[in-house]
């Protein structure tokens, strides 16, 4: 298995970049299911497939435009805009001002006069161009900082989504390993039961020794039956993970998980600088120390100007044929420059920075305890390897005897040397050695993808074969 997994995944990751970009065609994902219909699929196909097809990863993907859309929100509060505004005002009762009455001929008084129409429309348009804003440059660096975010949250769901697949996909296969050792069990039982009724019509079995071998096939078949279940289990849970209809038919190649020969070499020392999370959370106090520049940059002045031009129009009726009553509108237009400097704002924005600093102080305190426990995981994925390697020698050695001892007992049975006792016992020996086997070579298959995993080589490869094929 060591072969084909680690190949798999290299020739995979070869065009995963690629594949990763058609995700949204529905094409894409017509041929891909007509694919999984027409043939038995490889691990590599299944992962394609995944990446291709998995709701999950659609879903973060998607995230990642709708990141992109407020990049560019952001990056038009430095844009021009062009504002239009229009009001109508009724003065239903006008002011009053009073006046000297030596202007009217009347020394010694005063007479309230009113200034002013009834009505009063107006109509202005404006162009307004932000000229400096220390938050704006701010926010822009920040928006891009995000969407690196946004891309390495991405980059991670992929990786979990090749590893949850290659997973279960080893899990499949010695689950169709373990039916392959139950059937040929079952076979061999059959022989023996056999033997046995012509053995027991001759006299020379007991007819409880028949029994026994009945109740063994039984046994097998139970064991076959629940297996079976198991791996229709495993197959919905690989169809969930690839994003496959569960009504679909979905068939797997046979492959030879017995091989020895590496296929590609698994690194020898931690990478953290490749850790999916470390990435994240380095990411996120970027985030933080950006957040904090913007809340410092709020103490900056900002400026910015504007052209405005409009209309203004006054009467005392409207709809009126009076001469009198002729709408009345002049021109306006202004030409200005708006500074902003903050003076005083109740330490709003020292309590929002003092907040800001003790994320960062956690979120450093959260990337020392999530180095440790990376290293932590790696040191324990390269112990269980190490003891996996050396027990599936161990086991495939037992199996080697066991299958030798059954042969020799089986013989001595047949030629009635030895007793139906040791025959079965040797069988029972046989079938726990071949299932211990299996189960050493899946421990061996898993430690394999989690030592991939947790060195940071599963990452290293999804990033060097995404890097390539952009190229």
């Amino acid at each position: 298995m060591k072969k084909n997994l680690l190949s798999s995944l290299f020739y995979f990751l070869l065009f995963f970049s690629i594949s990763s970009q058609n995700a949204f065609s529905q094409s894409n994902e017509v041929s891909s299911t007509q694919a999984i219909l027409d043939k038995p699929m490889s691990l590599q196909e299944c992962l394609k497939f995944a990446v291709e097809n998995n709701p999950n990863l659609k879903s973060v993907k998607l995230g990642e435009r709708s990141v992109d859309a407020q990049i560019k929100e952001v990056k038009t509060e430095g844009m021009p805009k062009i504002v239009g505004s229009g009001s109508y005002n009724y003065n239903f009762a006008l002011a009053q001002q009073l006046l000297p009455g030596e202007m009217f001929g009347q020394p010694g008084t005063t007479i309230p006069v009113k200034f002013g129409v009834a009505n009063t429309v107006s109509g202005n348009i404006e162009l307004q161009q932000l000229l400096f804003s220390k938050s704006y440059f701010t926010g822009i660096k920040a928006a891009q900082t995000t969407k690196e975010l946004s891309k390495l949250n991405t980059f991670k769901t992929t990786e979990d989504l090749v590893y949850n697949v290659a997973q279960i996909y080893m899990q499949l296969e010695i689950t169709e390993k373990q039916k392959g050792v139950l059937k040929a069990n079952i076979d061999r039982i059959d022989q023996l039961i056999k033997i046995a009724e012509v053995q027991l019509e001759e006299g020379l079995i007991k007819k409880i020794d028949l029994t026994q071998l009945k109740v063994n096939r039984i046994n097998l078949l139970s064991e076959q039956q629940s297996t079976e279940i198991g791996k229709i289990q495993q197959l919905n849970l690989l169809k969930m993970y690839m994003g496959v209809p569960p009504q679909t038919d979905l068939l797997l190649e046979t492959q030879d998980s017995t091989k020895e020969e590496n296929g590609y070499l698994l690194m020898e020392e931690l990478s953290l600088n490749q850790n999916s999370d470390l990435k994240l959370l380095n990411k996120q106090l970027e985030i933080k120390a950006l957040e904090l520049e913007n809340v410092n940059a709020g103490y900056f002045p900002s400026l910015s100007t504007f052209v405005r031009y409009g209309w203004q129009g006054q009467t005392d009726r409207l709809f009126s044929n009076d001469e009198q009553y002729k709408i009345q509108g002049s021109k306006v237009g202004i030409v200005g420059v708006s500074l902003n400097v903050p003076i005083f704002d109740s330490f709003q924005k020292k309590h929002k920075a003092e907040q800001v600093r003790v994320a960062q102080n956690q979120l450093s305190f959260d990337r020392q305890n999530l180095i440790n426990s990376i290293q932590m995981e790696f040191d324990n994925a390269t112990q269980t390897l190490k003891q996996n390697r050396t027990l599936i020698e161990t086991q495939k050695e037992n199996m080697n005897l066991a299958e030798e001892l059954y042969d020799v007992t089986r013989l001595s049975y047949q030629e009635g040397i030895a007793p139906l006792t040791e025959l079965l016992d040797a069988e029972t020996s046989l079938k726990e050695a071949q299932t211990q086997y299996l189960t050493s070579l899946l421990q061996l298959n898993l430690a394999e993808l989690d030592y991939m995993k947790s060195s940071g080589q599963l990452a290293e490869l999804i990033q060097n074969a995404s890097t390539s094929s952009n190229e």
